[in-house]
Parts: structure tokens; C-alpha cells; sequence
């Protein structure tokens, strides 16, 4: 198996989840998805490393290398760094 399974959570901070569908590539199955695998944070998914990257790549059942396609990380990283805000004025032009 490929690279390493990134840090999980047994539940959502504070009992609520950030809104993973912000991030381009994620529907409600890849969200759903991410929470039985203990990922429910924008911070969570922009500290992962290519080891982490290449794990969820290869463990998200029907939805292989997508987090790598659709650039998971650089997404939640500007959602981290610079807000929700800025992140959507970049993503109408994929600015990521």
C-alpha cells in the first residue's frame, strides 16, 4: 500500500465539520467518504504530504487519484492561509 494514511479524527472539531464541498472535486459522496476516514478540516487536508496525498489517492473507493487531480491541498491551503472568501474569488478562475 502506498504512502501513509494522514492523521484522522474520531469525530469533527467542536462537533462540526468544515464544509468539504467548498473544495473543487468533492460532491456529497467524496465528503461522506472523507468523514469515514476521519477527514473533516480544510487544515487537516492542507497539512498533507505526498505520502498522505498518495494514501488518500489510492483509498478513496471509487474515486482514486483525486485528490492529487483535482489539488486537494493547494485548495485547502488557501482556504487556511487566506480564508473562505479569498479562496472562492480564486476558485472562479482556478487560481490554485
Amino acid at each position: 500500500e502506498a504512502g501513509s494514511k494522514p492523521a484522522a479524527l474520531a469525530a469533527a472539531r467542536d462537533g462540526a465539520a468544515d464544509n468539504l464541498q467548498e473544495l473543487e472535486g468533492i460532491g456529497p459522496a467524496l465528503a461522506k467518504l472523507c468523514h469515514e476516514l476521519g477527514i473533516f478540516h480544510f487544515d487537516q487536508i492542507a497539512a498533507w504530504g505526498p505520502a498522505e496525498i498518495a494514501w488518500m489517492d489510492g483509498n478513496l473507493k471509487g474515486f482514486r487519484g483525486r485528490v492529487s487531480r483535482d489539488k486537494w491541498v493547494a485548495q485547502a491551503k488557501i482556504i487556511v492561509e487566506a480564508g473562505l472568501e479569498e479562496f472562492r474569488r480564486r476558485a472562479k478562475t482556478n487560481d490554485y
